[in-house]
């Protein structure tokens, strides 16, 4: 792929370049990632954050130092011949070219990313810190006195290894590496024979770094003396070998577990340092919090079951289990461990080896604990079907077993159980908990420090810490305004990091997860149902240690993201590809208002503007008209741009054939669908960017809908503007008298209230500006939507999927259980739909909702060919809402004349009005007619309004539904009682002078 970078554009966006530096400006003094992630939306460029952003130093060394410097580029992640770049400065001449060379003479595939100053200065720090050791003696400078004698006496000799090496014997040698382990909280000494070297790396807070290069020449020497120490057979060279010896240092005793493995020249060795008081920590310091803790703590002391904990080698499955044990160990409970090999002592308790040499092995140790009467058996790793078998038997047979297992994570022990010939009818009842857990590095306190992120990084960890629920017992952030990062110091040998902890997944036997293993249910929707109980990912545990600022997001990445997953990671996270946008500046915003008085004046702009600057002119002509949705239809010749404003279509301009290919592929681009493929209906989103920083909306949704036509590709796009529609139930022109009948519906506790009408009439509108007038905060209201279109503050909203079959009716379902007090769902659509609606209605639940049908009363027959019985209708249901909109005259209307036959159907229609709607009837001698002024743009109509009916459910009402009345009886009956019909309102508005008589024709039975 070759990397597409913008050169500067010799049209309109020249010439406003110094007032988006000037906004630019403004981003770039409030926040660093905001103002990169601006100026990638501005140059259709990916942004990262690379504070949150795992990156290996040897992918920042494939260039050098003085390149990434020079050229103001850093790279920040490599996969075979694919690199990834991070600038910001990406429209910088230089580092094109170097892009291209990089290209054409070294051969990389380039991807380049917009990124922060501060992202930048991380990556070339990456080069200082290559060798772990030369980034622990830059802090030298910082220190003085006591510090500075105390670190030279520590470190000094690890520091002045590398220049004495030749002079010093091979056990000091080993003296100063072990010393320096120790002090650098080391759990690991690696020696690794390289190509011209042996590097000695230590595993510090599981990461590892990069200590020294010995001379090949030195090695053997070493190689023999750990081997002597060992007890290995100095020899033997083409085996692997186990051996231990111990050291005493200023600290403890450190037990040291060796391990060599042969290789082409010389043997490779770890050698792990094992201190006593390191195995068990409190269990109050594990890192578990909310539903999780308390779910082992009961667990734990119960006297039969397994609680298996899984992850990969060194996430901390030994620490949790030995804490757990030590937690519950008591002279009344006995406790027996079978372990390959025993890594610590611990008091009161009884600790047994496998031996494999002498055919002793988890199974068969296991065989022999369970007849030694324990009331606790911890199992070091089970490994094979034999062992999974006698631990299950043990766990059924009154004995508390646990143990680990490498699955990812805890939902995948299931299935993993399974592959190890336990039967599915066996493992709800053996089973207690599946814990999976990390450790991630903790901050250093005394440096950490917090930054700004940019809005769509926010966006990205609200939606994934949106998923806990209630039922984890956690405290989520309501939102995110500073992110932590680390920085360094002496405290923390300069890595930012002091300590680990844990982030865990804990997974609780239930009755229903039961029902779905014993059902062979796939982990997906064992996940799905888990989340619902209460299950906390690692990733969501991690990110909320993250915020808390515990430890770094950059860390959570690093430990939950293997192999091709960091890949996605990149992709789909990092990259926020759904945040992209179309970018519309100030000057072509003042071209579009300045044209918007009259059609031909739009038509002449639209044409003359630059192949770049067509699509933004369209959308900000959408803007200033307040249109809902644009239409671009291909002719045989040309382009045919209609806008709806007002509910009607109208033409706004024509453009030549030949620039719809190039319109076309820029809208498939910025909503993520594919431009070399043409398919039926192809549907998506972006976002429209305005320049000015101080507009009432800054951003605003378009929901794309793309499809194949006679002559090509159609497009619809509609503008989900907040501006254009307000969420007031006061002013979207709902009568007073109607308004009351629907609050007193929707403001009872229970029920059912539907919203009927065709596609657009409004009916999303009214139902969103319910919920935002009854919406309180203690009120607790859940919305299911296809697709969610406004955004409202203190509401959860979310969105159907059908092809994960998340309809409408499974998510109903699904958020009962989230204990709703108000549920909005987009449709009843089908059976399955209704009968939720009707049982949720029925158990304590108020559901708002919107149903296809002509008028009011067609609802009750509708919800009938649904399957609803007249029993449950009746009960159920509160009231039926139906609506439509009608254009509102605008100010430049006249007066006309009432011709006889308007004069006899207004008179029939208010005669029908019953005497118990408390409206006065305005005179009938006047109506208006649309005008022409360049504010409608000669249209006659500006803005729409609500013509609508309510028909709330009486007792009389009930008692005609449920004898199954006919419909025409029921509505005669509802206008007696009160009810104000479509046409009946229609009529008074048109006598109002709010909207014209042919109006209410257009949109009612009149």
């Amino acid at each position: 792929m070759v990397v597409k970078i913008k050169k500067p554009q010799k049209s309109q966006n020249t010439r406003h370049s110094s007032e988006i530096d000037r906004t630019l400006k403004k981003l770039q003094s409030k926040s660093q990632e905001e103002f990169a992630s601006y100026t990638a939306k501005k140059l259709d460029l990916p942004y990262i954050d690379l504070n949150i952003t795992p990156v290996a130093s040897d992918d920042v060394t494939t260039i050098t130092e003085e390149e990434s410097k020079k050229y103001n580029v850093a790279v920040f992640y490599t996969t075979g011949k694919n690199m990834k770049l991070g600038t910001p400065t990406p429209e910088n001449p230089e580092m094109r070219e170097f892009i291209k060379e990089l290209q054409d003479v070294r051969g990389w595939t380039v991807e380049i990313f917009v990124i922060s100053p501060d992202s930048f200065e991380r990556l070339l720090l990456q080069y200082k810190n290559a060798y772990f050791i030369d980034a622990i003696d830059t802090m030298r400078l910082t220190l003085s006195g006591k510090d500075l004698e105390e670190f030279n006496e520590g470190i000094g000799k690890l520091l002045a290894l590398k220049k004495n090496l030749d002079a010093l014997p091979t056990t000091e040698v080993l003296d100063i590496l072990f010393s320096g382990a120790v002090i650098l909280g080391a759990s690991d000494v690696h020696l690794e024979p390289q190509k011209e070297t042996v590097a000695v790396r230590f595993r510090v807070d599981g990461v590892l770094q990069n200590i020294v290069d010995f001379p090949q020449h030195t090695y053997k020497l070493i190689t023999n003396r750990i081997k002597l120490m060992s007890k290995m057979k100095i020899n033997v060279r083409d085996q692997a070998q186990d051996g231990h010896f111990a050291f005493d240092s200023a600290e403890a005793n450190i037990d040291v577990r060796v391990s060599t493995i042969p290789g082409k020249a010389f043997e490779g060795i770890v050698m792990r340092l094992l201190k006593s008081d390191s195995v068990t920590v409190d269990i109050n310091s594990l890192g578990l919090a909310g539903k999780a803790f308390d779910d082992i703590q009961k667990n734990i002391v119960k006297n039969a079951g397994m609680i298996l904990t899984t992850g990969p080698t060194g996430s901390g499955k030994t620490t949790t289990l030995y804490t757990l044990i030590n937690h519950i160990k008591s002279e009344e409970t006995k406790i027996i461990t079978i372990e390959d090999p025993i890594e610590y002592q611990i008091n009161g308790i009884s600790q047994t080896q496998v031996a494999k040499d002498r055919g002793y092995t988890f199974a068969k140790g296991l065989r022999a604990v369970v007849r030694q009467d324990p009331d606790v058996v911890l199992v070091g790793e089970i490994r094979d079907d034999e062992t999974a078998a006698v631990a299950v038997n043990a766990a059924l047979t009154g004995h508390l077993v646990l143990s680990t297992l490498h699955t990812n994570n805890a939902v995948a022990t299931i299935p993993r159980l399974m592959e190890l010939g336990i039967k599915p009818t066996l493992i709800p009842s053996a089973t207690n908990i599946f814990m999976a857990q990390r450790l991630v590095r903790k901050l250093c306190e005394h440096c950490k420090e917090e930054y700004e992120p940019a809005k769509e990084t926010v966006e990205m960890f609200m939606k994934m810490i949106s998923l806990i629920s209630p039922k984890a017992e956690l405290e989520v952030p309501k939102n995110i305004e500073k992110i932590w990062r680390s920085v360094g110091c002496e405290k923390c040998h300069n890595t930012g990091y002091k300590g680990r902890v844990g982030i865990f997944e804990v997974l609780t036997m239930s009755p229903k997860l039961e029902k779905m293993i014993l059902d062979m249910e796939s982990e997906t929707d064992i996940i799905k149902a888990a989340l619902e109980e209460g299950l906390v990912t690692m990733t969501q545990d991690g990110v909320l240690k993250a915020l808390k600022g515990i430890t770094t997001i950059e860390e959570v990445m690093r430990v939950t993201t293997e192999g091709e997953l960091i890949e996605v990671l990149y992709e789909d996270l990092m990259t926020q590809s759904l945040s992209r946008g179309i970018f519309v500046s100030q000057q072509t915003q003042q071209i579009a208002s300045s044209h918007s008085e009259n059609f031909e004046s739009m038509n002449e702009t639209v044409n003359n503007a630059e192949e770049t600057d067509l699509l933004p002119m369209i959308l900000s002509y959408g803007a200033t008209l307040k249109s809902s949705d644009i239409h671009i239809e291909p002719g045989e010749e040309e382009v045919d741009v209609r806008m709806r404003v007002d509910g009607v279509l109208q033409s706004i301009a024509k453009i030549p054939i030949v620039s719809y290919p190039l319109l076309l592929s820029k809208i498939k681009v910025v909503s993520n669908i594919p431009t070399t493929i043409r398919q039926g209906v192809s549907d998506s989103r972006f976002r429209i960017m305005y320049e000015q920083e101080n507009a009432s909306e800054n951003n605003v949704d378009v929901r794309v809908s793309i499809i194949v036509g006679g002559y090509g590709e159609t497009i619809v796009m509609r503008l989900l503007s907040k501006d254009s529609v307000k969420l007031d139930v006061h002013s979207i022109g709902i009568r007073d008298y109607n308004l009351n009948r629907i609050m007193t519906q929707a403001q009872k506790p229970y029920g059912i209230l539907l919203n009927t009408g065709p596609t657009g009439s409004g009916k999303t509108t009214t139902l969103y500006s319910i919920l935002n007038e009854i919406s309180s905060p203690d009120m607790k209201i859940i919305t299911i939507e296809d697709p969610i279109e406004y955004q409202l503050d203190g509401i959860l909203q979310t969105q159907i999927n059908k092809k994960g079959s998340y309809t409408f009716g499974t998510a109903l379902r699904a958020l009962l259980r989230q204990d709703p007090d108000v549920i909005l769902v987009g449709e009843i659509r089908d059976e399955e739909t209704a009968e939720t609606a009707i049982n949720a209605a029925l158990t304590g639940h108020l559901l708002i909702s919107s149903l296809h049908t002509n008028d009011s009363v067609g609802a009750i027959q509708r919800l009938i060919n649904l399957g609803v019985s007249t029993d449950d209708l009746t009960t159920a249901v509160n009231g039926f809402i139906a609506q439509r909109l009608v254009r509102t005259l605008c100010e430049c209307k006249k007066e006309k004349t009432i011709e006889e036959s308007e004069k006899a159907i207004i008179t029939k229609v208010l005669d029908s009005i019953s005497p118990l709607v408390s409206i006065p009837k305005p005179q009938t001698n006047k109506l208006f007619s649309p005008g022409k002024c360049s504010k409608c743009n000669g249209i006659g109509y500006k803005g729409r309004t609500v013509i609508s009916e309510v028909f709330v459910l009486d007792d009389d009402l009930r008692e005609l539904i449920a004898h199954n009345a006919l419909l025409p009886d029921i509505k005669k009956k509802a206008i007696e009682n009160g009810m104000l019909t479509m046409e009946q309102d229609a009529i008074l508005k048109a006598l109002e002078g709010v909207t014209t008589l042919e109006e209410a024709r257009r949109v009612t039975t009149l």
